[in-house]
């Protein structure tokens, strides 16, 4: 992981939610705060995940639209 992948990484929970293996299923997550200059590309890129993860696993309604400061759940 990159040393700027850590200073943006803001790890507040991990939780066990189950046996399934892998994504939401298995519960562990780190949450990753929006700053200016991100999309949900460019995150999913960074985490890698997909643009469809990131907004079903956090219920964003525009996926075109993020704002700073906002908190997203990135499940591992």
């Amino acid at each position: 992981m990159s040393e700027e992948m850590k200073n943006n990484m803001n790890e507040i929970s991990t939780e066990e939610m189950g046996s399934a293996a892998g994504g939401a299923a298995s519960g562990s997550y780190v949450t990753y705060q929006v700053v200016k200059g991100d999309t949900l590309f460019k995150i999913g890129k960074r985490f890698g995940v997909t643009v469809d993860q990131l907004v079903a696993w956090n219920n964003i309604k525009n996926r075109d639209l993020i704002l700073v400061g906002q908190i997203l759940k990135i499940y591992l």
